[in-house]
């Protein structure tokens, strides 16, 4: 409580947190810092393997979470992890739309199926999300949006439009999702990641390349790790960001600099 008597809200120990595409990369971090700071965790992903696994490493360190697998491209698999997640854990805090999907292709040689399912993935999931939880974040009068974005959404990317414009409106449903839901004290933000170690960076180079890289190319003179992006995450949730909504943090060492 300040002077104004306003409570600054943020993610309390036992809130909930859910995470798309929680198996690895980004996701992984996320849940595993949420978990460690006392937060449940429901783990969506699409591959039983990898989401186990993401919650065997939380419950060794003694957190909280729980897999839910689902398909992100399919609307009626988003309905039900939704209902099994409300079901099993109760309604969220936190939803982190980070799954994403990227095949490459030039604009011309780029298949409708491929831009279809990229949109799918990296766009109308994270609406139909939105809109699956939005009715209990809206009832308990609390809650934090975080949608990952992309320096691509910024930079645009060769052989990747459907990736650059899928992330490019990520971050404008950030923006009108932030000015909806002010004022049912639900905060959006967006983190935009810069070149970081995850499987997507390394599929043509190798991991010594791509650090080399980030020596040579980023101000900050490294790439990222999936445990920076944690840790920005974990400050959009919490108290300490109660006055931040609608914006797109970019965090790339210095890479992309925006207003």
């Amino acid at each position: 409580m300040s002077e104004d008597g306003i409570e600054r809200d943020g993610i309390r120990v036992g809130d909930l947190v859910v995470v798309t595409g929680g198996g690895g990369g980004f996701g992984r971090a996320f849940c595993r810092r949420f978990a460690r700071g006392g937060a449940r965790v429901a783990v969506w992903d699409m591959n039983p393997e990898s989401g186990g696994e993401t919650v065997r490493q939380i419950e060794a360190e003694g957190g909280s979470a729980g897999f839910i697998r689902v398909d992100l491209s399919q609307s009626a698999d988003i309905r039900s992890a939704t209902d099994a997640t409300l079901k099993r854990f109760g309604a969220p805090y936190c939803l982190i739309n980070n799954a994403s999907y990227y095949p490459r292709a030039s604009i011309l040689d780029m298949k409708e199926e491929a831009w279809e399912r990229t949109l799918k993935v990296n766009l109308t999931a994270p609406f139909l999300t939105i809109q699956a939880f939005g009715p209990c974040l809206i009832a308990q009068g609390r809650g934090v949006v975080i949608n990952i974005g992309s320096g691509r959404a910024l930079q645009g990317a060769v052989n990747g439009a459907n990736y650059a414009c899928s992330k490019a409106a990520v971050l404008s449903l950030t923006k009108t999702l932030a000015l909806e839901w002010a004022k049912h004290n639900i905060r959006v933000n967006a983190i935009i990641p810069g070149v970081s170690l995850t499987a997507m960076p390394l599929e043509n180079t190798t991991i010594d390349e791509l650090t080399e890289r980030g020596k040579k190319m980023i101000p900050l003179g490294r790439i990222g790790y999936p445990e920076d992006m944690a840790g920005l995450a974990a400050y959009l949730a919490s108290s300490d960001a109660a006055y931040i909504t609608g914006q797109g943090m970019a965090m790339n060492g210095g890479m992309v600099m925006i207003p």
